[in-house]
């Protein structure tokens, strides 16, 4: 994995021409696992969890590894994906508030939902009719991470 790699690509990407002033022109757009692997900006190879940044600025778009994403331009994928992870393994536990506020600013989930997942998300016991809820969002949300590349544009 190489920094400078991936700040000259990012500042290449970028309006900025310094990498303190371009990784501010940056967003988390979505996330999602790929099934073959990709190779990060940095270099990386393999990369799964993918990142795909927007810039404000230019409208660029950039796919970068999770890792890359969480060191160098510090934003909250790593816990998404940590999230993703958790309700991977057993569609009844409750998503972090990363992946909440990711999945409703994406249309993952709409407002109520949102509302829904923070006010459940730290309760053990939920009744039945909130435990299914749970579920249908959590599943919702994993078929937007599982990649659905055949839909976008490389």
């Amino acid at each position: 994995m190489s920094e400078n790699q991936l700040t000259t690509e990012i500042i290449a990407r970028s309006v900025a021409s310094t990498w303190e002033e371009a990784k501010l022109e940056w967003t988390l757009k979505e996330v999602y696992k790929e099934r073959e692997p990709l190779t990060c900006l940095c270099g990386h190879f393999p990369i799964n969890e993918i990142c795909v940044l927007h810039n404000a600025q230019n409208g660029e778009e950039a796919l970068v590894g999770n890792v890359c994403v969480k060191k160098f331009l510090g934003l909250p994928s790593d816990k998404i994906f940590a999230a993703i992870r958790r309700i991977t393994e057993d569609e009844t536990n409750a998503l972090n508030a990363e992946a909440i506020d990711h999945a409703h600013r994406s249309h993952w989930i709409n407002d109520w939902e949102r509302t829904f997942c923070f006010d459940t998300c730290r309760k053990r016991r939920l009744s039945e009719k909130q435990m299914s809820k749970r579920i249908q969002i959590n599943r919702a949300v994993l078929a937007r991470v599982v990649n659905q590349l055949g839909n976008r544009k490389r």
